[in-house]
Protein backbone atom coordinates (compact mmCIF):
# COMPACT_ATOMS: atom_id res chain seq x y z
CA UNK A 1 0.00 0.00 0.00
CA UNK A 2 1.42 3.55 -1.09
CA UNK A 3 1.70 5.01 2.84
CA UNK A 4 -0.69 8.21 2.69
CA UNK A 5 1.06 12.01 2.72
CA UNK A 6 0.64 15.12 0.73
CA UNK A 7 0.48 14.63 -3.07
CA UNK A 8 3.06 17.40 -2.92
CA UNK A 9 5.49 15.70 -1.35
CA UNK A 10 5.35 12.44 -3.29
CA UNK A 11 8.62 13.97 -5.29
CA UNK A 12 10.60 14.60 -2.51
CA UNK A 13 12.58 12.27 0.15
CA UNK A 14 9.65 11.94 2.27
CA UNK A 15 7.94 8.62 1.18
CA UNK A 16 11.26 6.48 1.46
CA UNK A 17 11.91 8.46 4.62
CA UNK A 18 8.51 6.93 5.81
CA UNK A 19 8.87 3.61 4.35
CA UNK A 20 12.28 3.42 6.53
CA UNK A 21 11.27 4.47 9.29
CA UNK A 22 8.12 2.42 9.30
CA UNK A 23 10.04 -1.23 8.60
CA UNK A 24 12.70 0.10 11.46
CA UNK A 25 9.96 0.94 14.01
CA UNK A 26 8.20 -2.46 13.29
CA UNK A 27 11.94 -4.43 13.54
CA UNK A 28 13.40 -2.60 16.29
CA UNK A 29 10.70 -0.74 17.48
CA UNK A 30 10.36 3.21 18.08
CA UNK A 31 12.61 3.82 20.70
CA UNK A 32 15.38 1.58 19.63
CA UNK A 33 15.28 3.03 16.14
CA UNK A 34 17.45 6.68 15.61
CA UNK A 35 17.52 8.95 13.11
CA UNK A 36 20.39 8.06 12.02
CA UNK A 37 19.03 4.36 11.39
CA UNK A 38 16.15 5.63 9.58
CA UNK A 39 18.33 8.20 7.60
CA UNK A 40 20.47 5.33 6.53
CA UNK A 41 17.38 3.36 5.40
CA UNK A 42 16.18 5.72 3.53
CA UNK A 43 19.39 7.11 1.74
CA UNK A 44 19.22 10.66 2.86
CA UNK A 45 20.85 12.69 5.39
CA UNK A 46 19.61 13.08 8.86
CA UNK A 47 18.51 16.60 7.67
CA UNK A 48 16.53 15.71 5.28
CA UNK A 49 14.23 13.76 7.80
CA UNK A 50 14.14 16.89 10.03
CA UNK A 51 12.76 18.94 7.18
CA UNK A 52 9.81 16.83 7.36
CA UNK A 53 10.04 16.44 11.13
CA UNK A 54 11.02 17.78 14.38
CA UNK A 55 11.55 14.27 16.33
CA UNK A 56 11.33 10.78 15.71
CA UNK A 57 8.37 11.00 17.94
CA UNK A 58 6.52 13.44 15.72
CA UNK A 59 7.19 10.77 13.03
CA UNK A 60 5.93 7.72 14.74
CA UNK A 61 2.42 9.49 15.82
CA UNK A 62 2.02 10.98 12.68
CA UNK A 63 2.73 7.84 10.46
CA UNK A 64 0.79 5.61 13.20
CA UNK A 65 -2.44 8.15 13.19
CA UNK A 66 -2.42 9.26 9.56
CA UNK A 67 -2.57 5.39 8.81
CA UNK A 68 -4.80 4.05 11.48
CA UNK A 69 -7.18 6.57 10.72
CA UNK A 70 -7.22 5.67 7.19
CA UNK A 71 -7.17 1.88 7.88
CA UNK A 72 -10.37 2.51 10.55
CA UNK A 73 -12.59 4.67 7.92
CA UNK A 74 -11.89 1.97 5.28
CA UNK A 75 -13.30 -0.56 7.52
CA UNK A 76 -16.25 1.81 8.64
CA UNK A 77 -17.12 2.45 4.69
CA UNK A 78 -17.06 -1.75 4.14
CA UNK A 79 -18.07 -2.70 7.13
CA UNK A 80 -20.99 -1.01 8.50
CA UNK A 81 -23.06 -0.72 5.41
CA UNK A 82 -23.41 -4.90 5.43
CA UNK A 83 -27.10 -5.16 7.59
CA UNK A 84 -26.47 -8.59 9.13
CA UNK A 85 -24.25 -9.07 12.18
CA UNK A 86 -22.78 -12.43 10.54
CA UNK A 87 -21.98 -10.53 7.27
CA UNK A 88 -20.43 -7.50 9.35
CA UNK A 89 -18.06 -9.51 11.12
CA UNK A 90 -16.87 -11.45 8.03
CA UNK A 91 -16.53 -8.23 6.34
CA UNK A 92 -14.29 -7.15 9.18
CA UNK A 93 -12.07 -9.90 9.01
CA UNK A 94 -11.94 -9.78 5.45
CA UNK A 95 -10.97 -6.00 5.68
CA UNK A 96 -8.64 -6.38 8.15
CA UNK A 97 -6.80 -9.26 6.40
CA UNK A 98 -6.94 -7.78 3.25
CA UNK A 99 -4.82 -4.96 4.49
CA UNK A 100 -2.14 -7.40 6.07
CA UNK A 101 -1.95 -9.42 3.30
CA UNK A 102 -1.35 -5.40 1.08
CA UNK A 103 1.55 -4.20 3.50
CA UNK A 104 2.18 -6.76 6.63
CA UNK A 105 4.48 -4.02 7.89
CA UNK A 106 1.87 -1.06 7.98
CA UNK A 107 -0.55 -3.64 9.70
CA UNK A 108 2.22 -4.51 12.25
CA UNK A 109 3.42 -1.26 12.52
CA UNK A 110 -0.55 -0.10 13.61
CA UNK A 111 -1.68 -3.26 15.61
CA UNK A 112 1.35 -3.69 17.81
CA UNK A 113 3.05 -0.37 18.10
CA UNK A 114 -0.20 0.95 19.87
CA UNK A 115 0.73 -2.04 22.57
CA UNK A 116 4.24 -1.10 23.18
CA UNK A 117 4.67 2.37 22.41
CA UNK A 118 1.72 4.45 20.57
CA UNK A 119 -0.77 3.50 23.82
CA UNK A 120 -1.73 7.60 24.43
CA UNK A 121 -1.52 8.10 20.79
CA UNK A 122 -4.27 4.94 20.02
CA UNK A 123 -6.50 7.25 22.40
CA UNK A 124 -7.22 10.50 20.02
CA UNK A 125 -8.40 8.16 16.88
CA UNK A 126 -10.82 5.79 16.08
CA UNK A 127 -10.00 2.73 16.46
CA UNK A 128 -10.53 -0.96 15.34
CA UNK A 129 -11.72 -2.16 18.71
CA UNK A 130 -14.49 1.03 18.51
CA UNK A 131 -15.70 -0.16 14.80
CA UNK A 132 -15.31 -3.82 17.04
CA UNK A 133 -17.91 -2.48 19.66
CA UNK A 134 -20.22 -0.72 16.88
CA UNK A 135 -20.56 -4.12 15.71
CA UNK A 136 -21.66 -5.66 18.74
CA UNK A 137 -23.72 -3.01 20.28
CA UNK A 138 -25.68 -3.18 17.03
CA UNK A 139 -25.54 -6.89 17.21
CA UNK A 140 -27.15 -7.01 20.71
CA UNK A 141 -29.68 -4.73 20.11
CA UNK A 142 -30.89 -6.55 16.85
CA UNK A 143 -30.72 -10.09 18.90
CA UNK A 144 -27.64 -11.44 17.71
CA UNK A 145 -25.19 -11.37 20.43
CA UNK A 146 -25.68 -13.12 23.67
CA UNK A 147 -25.60 -11.37 27.33
CA UNK A 148 -22.10 -10.95 28.54
CA UNK A 149 -19.58 -7.99 28.92
CA UNK A 150 -19.49 -6.41 25.23
CA UNK A 151 -15.84 -5.51 25.93
CA UNK A 152 -14.73 -8.64 26.99
CA UNK A 153 -16.70 -9.97 23.67
CA UNK A 154 -14.54 -6.97 21.70
CA UNK A 155 -11.61 -8.35 22.94
CA UNK A 156 -12.07 -12.28 21.79
CA UNK A 157 -13.09 -11.10 18.13
CA UNK A 158 -9.75 -8.30 17.91
CA UNK A 159 -7.37 -11.10 19.40
CA UNK A 160 -8.51 -13.41 16.75
CA UNK A 161 -7.88 -11.67 14.13
CA UNK A 162 -4.26 -10.75 15.47
CA UNK A 163 -3.49 -13.51 16.44
CA UNK A 164 -4.24 -15.07 12.85
CA UNK A 165 -2.05 -12.66 11.57
CA UNK A 166 1.05 -13.05 14.39
CA UNK A 167 0.99 -16.97 13.42
CA UNK A 168 1.11 -15.69 9.74
CA UNK A 169 4.24 -13.49 10.17
CA UNK A 170 6.05 -16.38 12.35
CA UNK A 171 5.49 -18.23 9.18
CA UNK A 172 3.25 -20.99 11.55
CA UNK A 173 0.53 -20.07 8.67
CA UNK A 174 1.17 -19.93 4.99
CA UNK A 175 -0.02 -18.44 2.36
CA UNK A 176 -2.55 -15.16 2.40
CA UNK A 177 -4.85 -14.88 5.26
CA UNK A 178 -7.78 -13.77 3.06
CA UNK A 179 -8.03 -16.99 2.56
CA UNK A 180 -8.96 -17.83 5.86
CA UNK A 181 -11.41 -15.09 6.93
CA UNK A 182 -14.78 -16.81 6.79
CA UNK A 183 -12.92 -18.99 8.96
CA UNK A 184 -12.38 -16.63 11.40
CA UNK A 185 -15.37 -14.76 10.86
CA UNK A 186 -17.18 -18.37 11.62
CA UNK A 187 -14.92 -18.53 14.66
CA UNK A 188 -16.16 -14.65 15.89
CA UNK A 189 -19.55 -15.87 15.78
CA UNK A 190 -19.63 -18.82 17.71
CA UNK A 191 -17.59 -17.29 20.55
CA UNK A 192 -19.91 -14.04 20.49
CA UNK A 193 -23.29 -15.43 18.85
CA UNK A 194 -26.64 -16.62 20.27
Amino acid sequence: MDLIMDDRKRDTKLPAILRAALELFTEKGIHATTTKDIARRAGVSEGALYRHYQSKQELAEDLYITHLSYFTAQLDRTVLPHARFSARLEALVDGCFRFFDEDRTLFTYLILSEHNELGRTSKRVRHLRHLVRDILTDGRASGDVREGDLELFGALVIGAIIRVAIFRIYGLLQGDLRGRSKDVAEACLRAVGK
